[in-house]
């Protein structure tokens, strides 16, 4: 795994790390937590640094599993070409809350992921000793049903993401210990999503602003609801990132 790295620092690592970004936001936050440094000035460059005796190297991948194993399947590819393996896979950012007694900015820390498409199971085993409780469950894409969000909370899921489960299988197929680390960013019974807000946003995670300013232009009252999305959203991604960076120095024992 080409890092681009200081050699006189490198020498120190003894693995290589990988986390995964899905949205933008969620990667300014992993920067900015592990002190990474971008590999070029290209927009959402890869993102590279230590951690302890880590190698880490954070990717923007984009939403969703189809995307999340597009990018683990060339990323372990291109690994396996250059004989310098990734040891440890990490994906961090935000999920949805299932749970209406469990607020905005919690950490979950999940026994089991599944995926929700196929019911497929992955035992979550992260680095370190935090307790782990619960399940946090995988979409194909991001859904405003009611009904879905009260039925997975009756079957034990707390939170729901778009890329862990796919995180899980390939790494799972391709031999390499994965680590999750999602925050909850927003909540189904708080209302702030719609599918207006859904259909604005990119698959790279990014915001239509063209789009955003239109529907705000025919709703001003749309304004106060996106500022408060955008404020806990990037609390949690921050506070996600910084469980990674702890995930990684357990790595260290």
């Amino acid at each position: 795994m080409e890092t681009g790295l200081d050699p006189e620092a490198s020498h120190e690592a003894v693995r290589n790390v990988v986390v995964l970004a899905p949205m933008p936001m969620e990667m300014d936050a992993i920067v900015k937590a592990f002190g990474l440094t971008p590999t070029s000035g290209e927009p959402q460059a890869p993102c590279v640094g230590l951690m302890g005796r880590s190698r880490v190297r954070c990717t923007h991948i984009g939403m969703g599993p189809t995307l999340t194993r597009r990018a683990l399947i060339t990323m372990f590819d291109e690994a396996d070409a250059s004989d310098d393996p990734v040891h440890h896979v990490m994906v961090a950012g935000i999920c949805g809350g299932l749970d209406p007694e469990i607020p905005v900015g919690t950490l979950l820390n999940p026994e089991l992921i599944v995926e929700h498409a196929r019911g497929t199971e992955y035992r979550h085993r992260p680095p370190g000793d935090a307790p782990r409780h619960g399940k946090l469950v995988t979409t194909d894409e991001a859904t405003l049903d009611l009904d879905l969000s009260k039925q997975l909370l009756s079957d034990g899921f707390l939170g729901v993401d778009m890329e862990s489960s796919a995180v899980a299988e390939i790494c799972e197929q391709r031999g390499c210990a994965w680590s999750v680390y999602r925050c909850i960013g927003d909540r189904w019974v708080d209302g702030l999503l719609d599918e207006r807000i859904v259909a604005a946003t990119n698959q790279d995670g990014s915001g239509n602003m063209a789009e955003l300013e239109r529907l705000l232009s025919e709703d001003p009252a749309l304004a106060g609801r996106l500022e408060r999305l955008a404020r806990e959203t990037s609390h949690a991604a921050r506070l996600a990132a910084e469980a990674a960076v702890r995930g990684c120095l357990a790595l260290d024992g």
